[in-house]
């Protein structure tokens, strides 16, 4: 899916994503798994890349909730997503939650 996102052919890497997801939660890892949250991390950077930074962001937010839930706020991969998030806001000119983003982000990885 990767691969097909980083080539412009969102339409198969959504699709390639949405698959894996649905491999995912049938294999019994539930909907909070990290897993889970790696593709939905992967799914919002094909919606990002497409200019559809509102479904992006509401794939990030679901990242965050499970990698906080199952990693801890100080986890690397929280602030993985808090920067991603950030990119999204910036796009959107609310440089402002940027800001807010950038600086949590920094924060866990000092």
């Amino acid at each position: 899916a990767i691969v097909y996102r980083d080539q412009g052919n969102y339409e198969e890497a959504m699709q390639l994503h949405l698959k894996a997801l649905e491999i995912k939660k049938k294999k019994n890892l539930g909907e909070d798994h990290s897993s889970v949250a790696n593709t939905y991390n992967d799914m919002a950077v094909v919606y990002q890349a497409q200019g559809n930074n509102e479904e992006a962001m509401k794939l990030y937010k679901k990242a965050l909730e499970i990698n906080k839930k199952n990693l801890g706020e100080d986890h690397s991969k929280v602030a993985d997503t808090y920067n991603n998030m950030a990119i999204v806001y910036q796009a959107l000119e609310d440089y402002e939650e940027a800001m807010k983003l950038y600086n949590k982000s920094l924060e866990i990885n000092k």
